[in-house]
């Protein structure tokens, strides 16, 4: 595992008080990140690129760990200095992480493509919003936990370890472990239970074979 924490603008950024995004320093200093991702976005998939891709990650990201793995495009404001990522992360393609404060990723998640995390917020007040004023607030995704397509996560939440959230969701509340929950706003539809390990697809069997090499 590595992990950088090492911009000055961090503690301020975690906060949670508000602050002038359009900085100077701080937007030089976000640039340069930003710039590393896009370098990671435009590189192919051969062997000699997927090494350097993989070397590019473990400069530029909040915390690694082994098995990363992120289809190109991904976006980020901070070039995903500020996400921390467990081991055997999947994260599909056109990712969005507005990462002005810590986005945190359990080990064995998954992302399903077009996933928006949102730790930024802006004032309500016109007088303040004019001068683009932010407050941030970080995201925790558990372990082991499946984000569908689509999913769009707000800025302050917490997504327990195993949940299931079902594509096209806006979560808006905090979700609990080992859940499935889906909808705009998303809420909970029901629990996972041991049964779960017995079905797949809708009511389909697990093969006994699968049962006894994944246990």
């Amino acid at each position: 595992m590595e992990t950088k924490l090492d911009n000055k603008f961090h503690d301020m950024l975690n906060s949670g008080e508000i602050y002038d995004c359009q900085d100077k320093d701080l937007q030089t200093y976000q640039n340069t990140l930003i710039h590393k991702l896009f370098c990671f976005n435009h590189l192919g998939s051969t062997p000699e690129d997927m090494k350097k891709k993989d070397e590019i990650l473990r400069e530029i990201v909040g915390t690694y760990n082994e098995g990363l793995y992120i289809e190109a495009p991904v976006s980020s404001n901070w070039g995903l200095h500020h996400v921390h990522f467990g081991k055997e992360v999947y994260i599909n393609s056109n990712a969005d992480f507005v990462d002005d404060a810590d986005i945190y990723i359990g080990d064995y998640t998954m992302f399903g493509p077009n996933v928006t995390i949102v730790t930024a917020n802006h004032p309500i007040s016109p007088r303040y919003r004019k001068y683009k004023l932010e407050y941030n607030k970080p995201v925790h995704i558990g372990k082991n936990v499946w984000i569908g397509a689509g999913v769009i996560i707000l800025s302050g939440l917490t997504i327990g370890d195993n949940a299931v959230i079902g594509a096209g969701s806006l979560v808006t509340h905090d979700i609990p472990a080992n859940c499935i929950a889906y909808g705009n706003p998303c809420r909970v539809i029901r629990n996972i239970t041991p049964e779960d390990d017995d079905t797949f697809d809708h009511g389909r069997k697990v093969p006994q074979a699968i049962k006894d090499k994944y246990k």
